[in-house]
């Protein structure tokens, strides 16, 4: 074990010393109420009459002092909190304007704001003889603590990935406030309503200007015997002031870290769940197959005039799993935000799920399963829980909701996770969870925002194998959004290739690699390379000499044309002889990737290509190399043009 150096000591000294500086006073002033004489100390006897005096004299005050604090603290709750969200979500100068105003009271004296709330009401007499007038001015000064504590955790957490979660499961906004909001920000609603409950009871300057001789509260009153009574009323006061609140902020703060244990094993446990059957893992039991998706003319324009989608058409097979591929910023998650009911397309542009147009319906009516890139779960359940949370919502009895739980728990083979928190799971049992609850509400459609993005290459590559095998089983109508080229053309029945906010094409992941429409497509899917050949007559002229006949090359045309554009994928080639080679090269890199050994070539003319040779031929920088191209694995970008 490390010994504590010089510097610890130092540090210990201090604290200990900071502590009796601030309790040394307190239990002075405490012993001082239960001695017979206050400046003799212990030596002079102790006694409990000045307690007993203090509670003849002034119980009522204590009192008044504990209901005005907890209906202070009622208030900043009801008020602040949603305050605190407001200001938070709604980012403009208008809220800042009212976050300054709302932190007002705290740069005026106490005595301040008392004189203006007395000229402003204090004609309303019977308003002015209640304790309901220390009430406001407390409100007043205590707010600004309850909402600054709630805002900054707040501030602290994705609230836009909690409400889209909940949202997508069904849950509208009051639900998705009190359930998943509100325990998320505890802390800092249990660090404000402690401050909002000491400041108010121990509040003096601004009680003392409202309050009557009917409405004193405890402050008042011990100023009060402070003044006019013995020095031992005072700390006996005072003594009444630390038995009574202590255990009353301490048992505060013991109920607001039990509340989000309490909101996440709410009802019953997973195993106080009706029994079922066992549930097939196996072999999935298939879902509905959803339904068929029609956008018609959708794009997306933001308010700050950023064109994000240009408007287009696409319909969507039931059943079918759609993957939007492209790279960041071309508009395929503001088209997949649009399909699931978060943003609205422009003017003109509709939403259509089978029958039922859904274009001013809100996600939490579209039955819709959503798996976020965050994941978006909630950090306040367990994983039963999360995946409960929209059968919930729905209003499922217990009995389904346990078996519905179960089912999910085992085809993503997550059972032993059942009552863990999320924030105890790994990025790959994080992305089962979040997958099981989109699916457990039974979604008309299941959309998925790069949901691997996270994760490390060889965890992708396993769960892209598993969700292909899910869906396929499952036949539910899919749209998957990423820029990864190997998960499009795993998982999409039809890719749909995407740039700058438009769609270049749209087709299987065959068509889409083997025929791309134009040279984004060519480049974006895989590696590709190009020949730019003469024509001569019925024949191409390749780099080095070689002629290849143009009837050879299915599809391409040089009718009319003095060059053609060729292009060809690494993989398509085979290393032969010289004698027998259309192309010869020299190598500029090798880098040996286990099954195939990948080149860089510089051929005769200038020209660069990669190609792919078998893993067991080695290589060196230098080295000729000559290969041919199946006339099938060369093509002209777009197909071509018909003779």
């Amino acid at each position: 074990m490390k010994k504590h150096g010089a510097l610890f000591g130092v540090q210990l000294g201090l604290t200990l010393i900071c502590c009796a500086f601030l309790i040394v006073p307190v239990c002075q002033s405490v012993l001082a109420g239960v001695t017979v004489n206050a400046f003799q100390g212990v030596s002079s006897g102790l006694t409990l009459r000045w307690v007993g005096e203090v509670w003849r004299l002034y119980s009522d005050t204590i009192f008044r002092s504990l209901y005005i604090g907890l209906a202070c603290l009622a208030v900043c709750l009801v008020v602040g909190v949603p305050a605190a969200y407001f200001m938070v979500r709604m980012k403009s100068r208008w809220t800042k304007l009212l976050e300054e105003l709302l932190v007002l009271p705290l740069a005026i004296p106490g005595l301040a704001i008392a004189l203006g709330l007395l000229l402003s009401y204090g004609s309303f007499r019977d308003f002015r003889m209640s304790w309901g007038f220390i009430l406001v001015g407390h409100v007043v000064f205590c707010l600004p603590f309850m909402v600054r504590s709630v805002a900054a955790v707040m501030a602290m957490i994705d609230l836009d990935a909690l409400e889209e979660g909940a949202a997508s499961l069904g849950a509208g906004f009051g639900r998705r406030f009190m359930n998943v909001i509100v325990p998320n920000c505890m802390p800092g609603i249990v660090s404000g309503a402690l401050m909002v409950f000491t400041l108010s009871i121990g509040e003096f300057n601004l009680t003392w200007m409202l309050h009557t001789p009917l409405t004193k509260t405890l402050p008042v009153g011990l100023a009060d015997s402070y003044a006019s009574m013995r020095l031992e009323i005072g700390s006996a006061y005072t003594l009444y002031f630390f038995v009574l609140i202590i255990p009353l902020l301490t048992a505060m703060q013991w109920v607001g870290s039990r509340s989000v244990a309490k909101v996440a094993t709410a009802d019953l446990a997973l195993s106080d769940l009706m029994e079922v059957p066992p549930m097939i893992t196996a072999d999935i039991q298939r879902e509905s197959r959803g339904v068929p998706v029609v956008l018609q003319s959708c794009g997306k324009t933001f308010p700050d005039g950023t064109l994000a989608l240009k408007p287009f058409d696409m319909t969507i097979t039931a059943g079918q799993t759609v993957v939007l591929l492209g790279p960041s910023g071309c508009g395929k998650t503001t088209t997949l935000r649009i399909i699931a009911g978060l943003e609205s397309p422009d003017a003109g542009g509709r939403v259509l799920f089978g029958d039922d147009d859904v274009t001013d319906v809100p996600i939490e009516k579209r039955n819709v399963g959503m798996v976020f890139q965050s994941y978006a779960l909630f950090p306040n359940l367990t994983v039963s829980r999360n995946i409960e949370y929209g059968l919930r919502v729905r209003g499922d009895d217990v009995s389904k909701r346990g078996a519905r739980v179960k089912e999910m728990l085992a085809m993503m083979q997550i059972e032993h996770l059942a009552d863990r928190k999320v924030d105890q799971l790994s990025g790959g049992q994080r992305q089962r969870v979040a997958l099981a609850r989109a699916i457990a509400v039974r979604p008309r459609v299941l959309l998925l925002d790069e949901p691997l993005t996270a994760l490390d290459a060889k965890l992708r590559d396993s769960l892209r194998g598993e969700i292909d095998l899910l869906l396929k089983r499952l036949g539910i109508t899919t749209v998957y959004v990423t820029h990864d080229q190997g998960e499009a053309m795993a998982l999409g029945d039809v890719v749909v290739v995407m740039d700058h906010g438009e769609v270049v094409q749209a087709g299987s992941p065959r068509d889409i690699y083997f025929n791309p429409a134009n040279r984004f497509v060519a480049d974006f899917i895989g590696t590709v390379n190009t020949l730019i050949c003469p024509v001569l007559a019925d024949r191409l002229q390749f780099p080095g000499g070689r002629e290849l006949a143009l009837s050879a090359l299915e599809g391409v045309c040089g009718t009319g044309r003095s060059e053609v554009e060729l292009f060809f994928r690494p993989e398509a080639i085979s290393i032969v002889s010289q004698e027998a080679a259309l192309l010869t090269g020299a190598v500029i890199s090798a880098s040996f990737l286990g099954q195939k050994t990948r080149l860089r070539v510089l051929l005769e003319g200038g020209a660069r290509c990669i190609l792919d040779a078998p893993g067991d031929q080695a290589f060196s920088i230098g080295d000729s190399v000559s290969f041919n191209v199946a006339p099938e694995g060369l093509r002209s970008l777009g197909g071509g043009r018909a003779c």
